[in-house]
């Protein structure tokens, strides 16, 4: 009888050293996947930089004035633009580069009987008109509806008001993508002072770009996004996610200058601690924590495949 309590026990605690052994080898026991609030994802800023980029707006159509202008961006605004009576999508007219003048509000009744608004946009080099049917009443259009609506035309208004405010003005940087004068992009650098050179439009998606001059005389852009009238939207490339108002440096002053460094270019290296991966990455889009029998251990991925292991808050492994 006892021999077969002995067996049995025995059996027992071989299960359990093969179990902790298991756990060993795989670095991480009980690993659970955490999934990152879009509140963690986003990055904290100073309230500076967000009352700044709050200033930042494009008027909504209640508001516009006869002549306010705006820049067409690509010729794919021929199909959401009618021209002389043309339906949109008909003309052959090539409209990029082309300056639209708001020139009035029109009223269509909808086939169903809802009255919608049209804006009417007129050329000042020959007076051709142009129509953009907001699909809206008139309530909800003159609220709703602002440059920032209109696909493929910028309010030039609006860029020359940033160009106000930031031309002349000394930034650090956030982001290491940059442009070059030809439109390439270049490597840049986070965290670096730099000075608006000035602000002109943008593309399709971008309808900014901010042009600056680092401390070595180098000259670069960033595309710049604008929040709507909803504050949804344009959740990247506004504002705060590409400069600072002051020296982000004063505030990690505990980071030794050759790792400050790294983290300016992007990079990370062994020994980083989770804030200083964070300062030179950003927040990454998913996080697996757990840990062995005598360690807490973390991963961090990245939607470019970047992977970071932490081993007690400091970075032992690393794919980037």
């Amino acid at each position: 009888m006892k021999e077969t309590a002995l067996k049995i026990l025995t059996v027992l605690v071989m299960g359990v050293m093969m179990s902790l052994l298991i756990s060993c080898n795989t670095g991480i026991e009980t690993t659970k996947t955490i999934k990152m609030s879009k509140s963690e994802q986003k990055e904290t800023l100073p309230d500076a930089e967000e009352l700044f980029a709050a200033a930042i707006r494009s008027q909504p159509l209640g508001e516009w004035k006869r002549g306010k202008r705006f820049v067409v961006s690509d010729n794919k605004a021929a199909l959401i633009l009618e021209s002389e009576g043309a339906p949109a999508g008909t003309t052959a007219d090539s409209l990029r580069g082309v300056v639209l003048l708001f020139d009035g509000i029109e009223t269509r009744l909808a086939p169903g009987g809802e009255s919608l608004r049209l804006i009417r946009f007129s050329r000042p080099e020959d007076g051709k008109a142009y129509r953009y049917n907001t699909g809206r009443d008139s309530q909800s259009a003159a609220s709703q509806i602002t440059g920032l609506d209109i696909p493929m035309l910028i309010d030039l208004d609006m860029v020359e008001e940033v160009d106000s405010m930031l031309r002349g003005r000394s930034l650090w940087t956030r982001t290491r993508l940059w442009y070059d004068a030809n439109g390439d992009i270049a490597d840049g650098l986070r965290f670096v002072p730099v000075t608006v050179t000035g602000v002109r439009p943008g593309n399709v998606v971008f309808p900014m770009v901010v042009d600056f001059t680092d401390g070595s005389g180098r000259k670069a852009s960033v595309y710049m996004n604008v929040r709507g009238m909803s504050g949804l939207g344009a959740e990247s490339r506004t504002f705060p996610t590409l400069f600072s108002l002051s020296d982000p440096r004063e505030g990690y002053k505990d980071i030794l200058p050759e790792r400050w460094t790294l983290i300016q270019q992007g990079k990370v290296a062994l020994g980083m601690t989770k804030d200083e991966c964070r300062l030179a990455l950003g927040n990454p889009a998913e996080v697996d924590a757990g840990h062995n029998w005598s360690s807490v251990i973390d991963v961090w991925g990245y939607k470019d495949g970047t992977f970071l292991q932490f081993e007690d808050g400091l970075l032992v492994n690393y794919r980037h």
